[in-house]
């Protein structure tokens, strides 16, 4: 095996899993099952509003699980990733989403689940094989959890990886304990680039953590996960091993996704950019628009407000010399978020 960087800014070291290679591509939808953990790590970037018993998909609130199969339809999305918190806190629920995705989208739709395992066992772990789960990130906390993975990973045919921060100045720690997984047979490990969040910050400036220029990394943690993976390649290691920048969430698991879900939700007369948001023209006029332009180009959002296509603007001022106009961009997710509205001459 050998180490490959990848166009995403990721770090590889033999084969990515089938999780992350469809997070990359902008094909998952991201389930949030609830916000309750039984871990309590002080790196942790979960906001104070989720750390409770919610559920989001794509930052959309849901009360009925039955609503995670009109977004995961709306982003075209081929898969989904369970997380939280830890969904194991909350193993019914996890249980009936993945049966229900299973159900309606078929074996080939790709699950995979993050949990600290705390609540993690051989009955919990079989259900989750009969119900259909592809792959299980694994984020040991305490010495229980190292002690119990060689039974976890012997006895289930789930993909079974760890999934761990890497933090600054553990390069010797993590890499034995990565010999460690692979002796016991773990398919990979993911090592993700500290964050700092507004609820982490104290926690990590206390035990002397920085942050690098971008305002969201901890200072060295990327550094030290490619001295990690260079280890395991002087090394030989039959483990793969993938670093994950935070940038790769937002420029490309989150924007191929709203790409994707723009495509399928945005109306004949919008304009979809490169980055997954969505361009149409607000129109104020004292004329009745809906006389001059074909149905299904434009519609009345109230009396004297239109919404259409920034194509029509000419047009429009033909009929309306006086008719004002503000390009609107929003994003492509379930709440339509303004991006920016500028007003055009």
């Amino acid at each position: 095996m050998y180490i490959t960087r990848l166009e995403t800014g990721s770090v590889l070291y033999g084969k990515l899993p089938k999780g992350c290679e469809l997070c990359q591509r902008g094909l998952k939808s991201v389930i949030f099952v609830t916000g309750l953990c039984p871990a309590s790590c002080f790196y942790c970037p979960i906001s104070l509003d989720r750390r409770k018993d919610v559920t989001f998909i794509n930052e959309r609130k849901i009360s009925n699980i039955k609503e995670i199969l009109v977004e995961v339809i709306r982003s075209a999305s081929l898969g989904v990733s369970l997380t939280g918190g830890d969904p194991l806190a909350r193993p019914d629920k996890t249980l009936r989403i993945i049966n229900l995705l299973k159900n309606y989208f078929g074996a080939k739709f790709h699950i995979h689940l993050y949990t600290s395992g705390i609540n993690l066992s051989l009955r919990i772990l079989k259900k989750l094989e009969n119900a259909g789960l592809d792959e299980i990130r694994i984020h040991p906390t305490t010495e229980y959890i190292f002690k119990k993975l060689p039974v976890l990973v012997k006895d289930t045919s789930i993909n079974l990886g760890i999934e761990i921060p890497m933090l600054p100045g553990t390069v010797n720690k993590t890499f034995n304990n990565i010999k460690f997984f692979e002796k016991i047979g773990v398919k990979f490990v993911n090592l993700n680039e500290l964050e700092f969040s507004e609820t982490n910050a104290v926690a990590l400036l206390e035990r002397g953590y920085t942050m690098n220029e971008n305002y969201i990394s901890v200072r060295n943690s990327k550094e030290d996960a490619i001295d990690v993976i260079k280890l395991a390649a002087k090394e030989q290691l039959e483990i793969s091993i993938h670093f994950c920048p935070i940038e790769v969430k937002d420029r490309y698991q989150t924007s191929l996704r709203l790409f994707r879900r723009a495509n399928v939700v945005s109306s004949i007369f919008h304009k979809i950019t490169d980055e997954g948001t969505i361009i149409m023209v607000e129109v104020k006029s004292s004329k009745d628009l809906l006389r001059h332009i074909p149905t299904g180009l434009i519609i009345k959002k109230s009396k004297n407000t239109y919404i259409t296509s920034i194509d029509y603007v000419d047009y429009i001022k033909k009929i309306d010399n006086k008719a004002e106009f503000f390009i609107l961009e929003k994003l492509a997710s379930h709440d339509k978020l303004l991006v920016e509205k500028i007003k055009i001459d």
